[in-house]
């Protein structure tokens, strides 16, 4: 019953996200311009270095819950809640430190028509979200996570965005500056930790988690450690390379195409991490059988609507951008090319998610940090190579084969470890993916979209869904029963 639940307020939460997403940048260019845009989106960029100050404890801690939960050990759960509490505690103070450089040196290396006091102003201001999403909630909402129930976490994440985006769109009619509107959104998402810390500590918490931080020490901290740093890495290359490199209004243009694919990736990855402690819960009970049949499951769910909606994402996003950024002139938001291949690349982000998700799972972060280290090296440095050249299609380039090569990697671990996977299993994945890859850039290039107002949009959406929808349908199925027929 809280998996589905979980999966449910998974996709309200994605469905409010989706909309903040769309409204607040499309109300902020209207108002400030792409550069402003743009400098947004790189702050907030550079202040989610705190993610890799957290060094993947949470997913160590994830790990670490799900056995004395499924064996109702208190102590324990108690002990590595307070463990991971005490590590937050300080990592607020080395947060803290890095805001004030960032405030200090960021607007000195930037070239922006605002002034540095402006800047450093915004950067302060930009942090306090963080602060308050990141550093005082963690805690509660990876016990939540752990014991399956998500679904709180979810219903008062997206019930915060509403009341951000709607105080958000109500200061920019009413008094259009930025710094206010972000000062506003600030305040507003110091709620979320206080109403965690009063259900957890109301529901689940006998005693102060900080008392026994001093009596549990957490495995695996430092394994986890190198698997954030190469996430990080991954996460945050391209903002980074292009902010250095390029224009302001060009890191405006990426966040603009990432706004749809972020709202893509949202959605199946959400439905994914709420379903991660499922498969920890079978890895702890040693049920190999019915860790196996599910995860098939989750395999196959993740691959058909990944091609289904990220194809449709990819001959959709060039009107989109088109129809969103209509009236803005000071950039040049078309570039086929770029969506095309930043589409791709996300695509195959969200297939592997199945394999990375049973990896952090089943604890195995020293096992599998190579393929962490290598997709961060790989991006980094195709991204580097290539975006003095070819620009944005050089960092999604870059972007594209890390993702491919660790996508590699999970399928060659999991073949020898936690679940035994076969290689002749994916090809029915395999086959489905090219012919409908071929099928769709061929599409791209012949018939490329042009659509002029929503409604027209809508309506071409609705067919290419559909469209893709038999098309993936139909190739898997053959796929499916001549691999079912070979192997029988």
């Amino acid at each position: 019953m809280n998996n589905k639940k979980n999966a449910i307020s998974s996709l309200a939460l994605q469905l409010a996200t989706i909309a903040q997403g769309l409204i607040l940048p499309k109300l902020i260019l209207g108002a400030f311009g792409s550069e402003v845009n743009g400098l947004v989106s790189s702050i907030t960029q550079f202040l989610s270095f705190i993610s890799l100050l957290e060094g993947g404890l949470g997913a160590v801690v994830l790990a670490e819950l799900y056995g004395p939960i499924e064996k109702k050990n208190d102590d324990k759960i108690q002990g590595i809640l307070g463990a991971c509490q005490s590590f937050f505690s300080k990592l607020t103070l080395v947060f803290l430190v890095y805001t004030i450089l960032v405030a200090f040196f960021y607007p000195r290396y930037i070239d922006t028509s605002l002034s540095k006091e402006a800047v450093s102003a915004l950067v302060l201001i930009l942090s306090m979200t963080t602060v308050a999403q990141y550093l005082f909630s963690i805690t509660y909402r990876l016990l939540l996570q752990a014991e399956q129930k998500l679904y709180i976490v979810n219903y008062v994440s997206a019930v915060t965005i509403l009341i951000n985006t709607i105080s958000a769109a109500v200061i920019i009619f009413v008094f259009p500056s930025i710094h206010v509107v972000k000062l506003c959104s600030g305040i507003i998402y110091m709620i979320q930790p206080m109403v965690y810390k009063a259900f957890v500590e109301k529901k689940f918490l006998k005693e102060n988690i900080r008392k026994k931080k001093q009596h549990y020490i957490l495995k695996n901290r430092w394994s986890g450690f190198a698997q954030n740093l190469a996430h990080f890495v991954n996460m945050n290359t391209d903002v980074a390379l292009i902010t250095l490199f390029m224009p302001l209004q060009y890191v405006s243009v990426y966040s603009v195409h990432l706004l749809v694919i972020n709202a893509l990736r949202g959605i199946v990855t959400s439905v994914g991490n709420s379903y991660q402690s499922a498969l920890g819960k079978y890895i702890a009970m040693g049920d190999s059988a019915q860790l196996k049949q599910k995860f098939r499951k989750f395999e196959e769910g993740f691959w058909l609507t990944g091609m289904v909606l990220f194809f449709c994402c990819a001959l959709l996003i060039n009107p989109f951008i088109q129809i969103y950024t209509t009236g803005i002139t000071d950039a040049e938001y078309y570039q086929p090319i770029f969506s095309f291949v930043i589409v791709l690349a996300n695509m195959i982000y969200v297939i592997r998610e199945p394999y990375r998700l049973l990896v952090l799972a089943g604890g195995k972060f020293k096992e599998t940090n190579f393929g962490a280290f290598a997709e961060a090296i790989i991006n980094l440095g195709m991204s580097l190579l290539l975006i003095t050249k070819f620009g944005l299609i050089g960092v999604a380039i870059g972007t594209l084969v890390a993702i491919v090569f660790r996508l590699i990697y999970l399928v060659w671990y999991l073949r020898k470890d936690i679940i035994q996977l076969g290689y002749a299993s994916f090809s029915p994945y395999i086959v489905t993916f090219i012919v409908v890859f071929a099928v769709n850039l061929f599409v791209y290039i012949s018939w490329p979209l042009k659509l002029n107002g929503i409604i027209r949009f809508f309506v071409a959406g609705c067919i290419v869904f559909v469209a893709e929808c038999g098309v993936c349908g139909l190739v898997y199925w053959i796929n499916r029963r001549i691999f079912q027929a070979t192997k029988g």
